[in-house]
């Protein structure tokens, strides 16, 4: 079960999405006034726990721009597959593993155990599809990470640790995004496992 406490942080550009189609005057609820900013507030948040649908369509592109997707709207095979390239990129940085198609495609047929010749031809085309899009996602965002002054500035700051490989491991588990903020909490990080090396 996930909390509020563990909602995505989203972007200011996704906040100004929310923000101008909030604000827009066709949207209109009962609760949203003038004199009861609470009472807006707790509506929303009412309105998106309970499904919305309004709301969610709204909710849906601001995981778009930050392209997120809510983890109860992912079928099981994407969770595997996320789940099988994060562990592959960790062996990655950290023994130099290959990350190869054919053995997430050995992997899925393992643990989806298809039971016709059509279904595995089926779960090899899903699989083939999503590995291809997650892959891509991922490997785009890595690219990113090596054009980022703010990190570059880090790695000048801690030449002899491992900083882009680190971030970019950080990248690919989700915990950090591309963004000062993140960027400056994992410095924090990085200070705090430092510090006794002073």
């Amino acid at each position: 079960m996930s909390s509020l406490l563990d909602i995505h942080k989203y972007s200011k550009k996704a906040f100004q999405h929310l923000y101008e189609k909030l604000s827009n005057k066709d949207f209109k609820r009962s609760y949203i006034t003038k004199d009861d900013p609470i009472t807006a507030v707790t509506g929303i948040l009412w309105d998106i726990t309970q499904g919305d649908k309004e709301l969610k369509k709204i909710i849906e592109t601001m995981d778009n721009i930050d392209k997120i997707k809510a983890e109860n709207s992912r079928s099981r095979l994407e969770k595997i597959t996320v789940t099988w390239l994060k562990k592959a990129y960790r062996e990655h940085f950290e023994n130099g593993y290959v990350i190869s198609r054919s053995m997430y495609l050995k992997f899925i047929k393992i643990i989806m155990k298809p039971t016709s010749k059509e279904g595995e031809n089926k779960l090899i085309a899903s699989g083939t599809k999503l590995y291809n899009k997650i892959y891509s996602a991922y490997k785009m965002r890595q690219m990113s990470v090596r054009k980022t002054d703010k990190l570059d500035e880090l790695k000048a700051k801690y030449p002899n640790l491992n900083i882009e490989t680190a971030y970019r491991y950080a990248i690919v588990t989700g915990k950090f995004n591309l963004n000062a903020d993140d960027i400056e909490d994992f410095e924090y990080l990085v200070q705090f496992l430092t510090q006794n090396q002073k």
